[in-house]
């Protein structure tokens, strides 16, 4: 038996080997049978590997990709969640967990450029952070400093408080009425489930 030290020489002994052999399969050298083997088995063994190496790399990008498109949805949906969130702070909780709720939602707000990559409703959450900021959050504020102080017994001093307090109140309904039914449409399009793999 020849071996032999490169792939031109092995194809040679084949084609000798399938032209002296024009006999049955059956009847076939041995040794032509090995030769031919030796001679197909490693591009055979390297072309499967190159198959099983591409199909794995297409693998990892795809797999990658929806990862990316998974991580995408999360930050959308938390972004989505902190001014669901700050809408339902304003009607059901006090005003340090309002002002707890506004810091997430501003936080959130900043955001919006990177994630949703849509100025239209990065102007939609901006506006909504203002207003609750001119609306609710000053009020708020004002109600703190004046915890502090000790001039409460002055008519008009009284009379602004009360007007503010008054003010709060209807402001924080309004805003969560007008901004609950608002939100999940300006997110919808963002927050559709979709199949990851598609």
């Amino acid at each position: 038996m020849r071996i032999y030290p490169n792939v031109h020489a092995a194809l040679q002994a084949i084609l000798y080997c399938t032209l002296e052999g024009k006999r049955a399969i059956s009847d076939m050298d041995t040794v032509c049978i090995l030769e031919y083997l030796k001679a197909i088995g490693p591009v055979a063994v390297a072309l499967a590997v190159f198959i099983a190496t591409y199909w794995f790399y297409q693998w990892q990008i795809r797999l990658a990709k929806q990862k990316l498109r998974h991580d995408l949805y999360d930050r959308r949906f938390a972004i989505y969640v902190a001014f669901r969130e700050l809408l339902s702070a304003l009607i059901e909780k006090n005003n340090d967990e309002i002002m707890v709720a506004f810091q997430k939602a501003s936080i959130a707000r900043f955001e919006t450029p990177f994630v949703l990559a849509d100025t239209k409703i990065g102007a939609y959450l901006d506006a909504l952070c203002k207003q609750v900021a001119d609306d609710v959050i000053s009020n708020i504020m004002y109600f703190e400093a004046m915890k502090s102080q000790s001039t409460m017994n002055d008519p008009q001093i009284l009379r602004d408080f009360n007007e503010r307090a008054d003010h709060l109140g209807r402001a924080k309904l309004l805003i969560a009425d007008r901004y609950f039914g608002e939100l999940p449409k300006q997110f919808e399009k963002f927050l559709k489930l979709t199949d990851f793999w598609k």
